[in-house]
């Protein structure tokens, strides 16, 4: 009997692994066509010195056009780093990647040019960021450019959703069932819960996307111990490299900043992280508390706008004048 059991388990395994693979689609939407399909947690990446436009979240009529570089970024083409030059690395989501705004108005670039217009020209602020990209992507992402940008100082941009799987790109069920050893009994486990239960009795192993950013914050959940898992290796990574790393705690522009703002279990959460790893959290809900947040979006998209954009990259030339490392005296201080 227990011979049988074992065998018909493994077959309803080996069933259920081939029926998700064959139905598994991996095309991505009609305006993504400068994304490419990659092995592992980062699932895709964009082509390289590609160009396109993409529609905003609201209202998809309204478009907005960006570029990408040598490396799939939405930044200028970095050469080789110079004698006595310093660069910033700035790793992160759509947030960081400016979406819904020109390129020269997201953060990164905006505090490149002010640093520049402060005399500080050879400072360099590297936009690394990707839509939908989450924590474990953003990790693997540092891994790949941290030689190739050489920086002194890595900040990553942590956004509410950064435990989340990518939600408008398909991810391989790889992926998707990376902490279940049996597929099948997890998928079972998933449709106990949303058709019988209709509650989270059984503890699903499945990566899959929640109704409330805070689910995957609770006690149980493995996605805020993956997130923290990959902050913790990005520290370990700078660390040997001997780069300091700090985190930025970007608000959700769509909330009120007050006293109803839902998110701020996340904003703690990730903060006592950077207690218990030792690496410094500045979050940005606090200067922006009290301030109207509609006049800080994109009415046709959500995400933040240029003045926004600009309010972040006051606050990250802040945190980097701080460090000793970019300490030099511009010419008007001299």
């Amino acid at each position: 009997m227990a011979l049988t059991t074992a065998i018909a388990a493994a077959c309803a395994e080996a069933m259920f692994r081939w029926y998700v693979h064959l139905t598994f689609d991996a095309e991505f939407p009609p305006w993504t066509e400068n994304l490419v399909a990659v092995p592992g947690p980062q699932v895709f990446r964009f082509k390289p010195h590609a160009s396109g436009v993409f529609p905003g979240n609201v209202d998809p009529s309204r478009t907005f056009a960006y570029r990408t570089n040598g490396q799939g970024l939405r930044d200028r083409d970095r050469f080789k780093k110079q004698p006595g030059a310093k660069r910033v690395l700035v790793i992160g989501d759509s947030y960081t990647w400016g979406y819904a705004v020109a390129e020269e108005e997201a953060f990164p670039q905006t505090a490149e040019r002010l640093l520049e217009e402060r005399g500080f020209p050879d400072i360099e602020v590297i936009n690394g960021g990707v839509p939908d990209y989450n924590t474990r992507q953003e990790r693997q992402l540092l891994e790949r450019l941290m030689p190739v940008y050489q920086p002194d100082a890595v900040f990553l941009a942590y956004l509410v959703n950064d435990a989340e799987p990518s939600t408008a790109m398909p991810t391989p069920p790889e992926e998707t069932y990376r902490h279940a050893s049996s597929w099948f009994l997890t998928e079972l486990a998933e449709v106990a819960n949303r058709r019988v239960f209709r509650s989270r009795v059984f503890r699903s192993r499945k990566d899959t996307i929640a109704g409330n950013y805070l689910d995957g914050f609770a006690e149980n959940s493995l996605k805020w111990r993956d997130s923290r898992q990959a902050i913790q290796e990005m520290r370990d990574m700078c660390a040997a490299a001997r780069v300091p790393l700090a985190v930025l705690i970007l608000p959700d522009f769509t909330q009120g900043f007050n006293d109803q703002y839902a998110w701020r279990p996340i904003h703690e959460a990730v903060a006592s992280w950077g207690r218990e790893l030792g690496v410094p959290v500045f979050d940005l809900l606090i200067p922006f508390r009290g301030e109207d947040h509609v006049s800080l979006w994109v009415p046709w998209d959500g995400h933040p706008n240029a003045e926004a954009h600009r309010r972040i990259a006051e606050f990250l030339i802040a945190r980097i004048r701080e460090d000793s490392r970019f300490a030099k005296r511009s010419p008007s201080e001299q």
